[in-house]
């Protein structure tokens, strides 16, 4: 009896021990898909065109410019988004990868956040935007791309970080990729 007894204990431990490592599992896997606890995100626009630069010396240059509004809404608390665009080499609230048929590279990104009861908060060097609970704040994403003539190109965002707190040190993840419209640069 007292052996089923310890070997229960053992194995409930076991257990336990997988549940706590499946719930992290799908915690991971729902992020993935979108499904995040404290905002939800929505493509409103999306747009892509190219433009061909004339240059003096004759070299023409193509551009992929794209723009994109993004509306962000804070389910169940405040929620802080810095007002940042970044490759990954440090941290920033949208974090980016050029995806095409050749090398491209961001020329210019720029972001602008509006949004009733929306506001920015500047900690140090770094901006963010308080989107309140209950609130949308819409972020307009403007970017283009020096690529090659006749190749095609788009932007991913591969993950949007994001603060509950502004004294966290840690950012929590919108893991679900966001794809601008692709363009062809002919």
């Amino acid at each position: 009896m007292e052996n089923t007894l310890a070997e229960n204990k053992k194995l409930l431990k076991k257990l336990t021990s997988k549940l706590k490592v499946l719930q992290a599992e799908l915690v991971q896997a729902n992020k993935l898909e979108g499904k995040d606890m404290y905002i939800d995100v929505k493509i409103k626009k999306n747009q892509a065109r190219f433009e061909k630069m004339k240059k003096k010396d004759g070299n023409d240059s193509v551009v992929g410019k794209f723009y994109l509004e993004i509306n962000i809404s804070a389910k169940e608390e405040n929620v802080f988004i810095p007002i940042s665009i970044a490759s990954g080499k440090k941290t920033a609230g949208f974090m980016y990868q050029i995806e095409g048929t050749a090398e491209g590279t961001l020329a210019t990104a720029d972001i602008k956040v509006r949004g009733e009861g929306v506001s920015q908060v500047t900690v140090g060097t770094l901006l963010y935007a308080k989107i309140p609970t209950g609130k949308t704040a819409a972020f307009e994403v403007r970017a283009a791309i020096r690529g090659k003539f006749g190749k095609v190109y788009k932007i991913v965002f591969t993950r949007l970080n994001y603060k509950l707190n502004l004294a966290d040190a840690r950012y929590q993840q919108y893991l679900k990729e966001i794809h601008s419209d692709s363009v062809s640069l002919s």
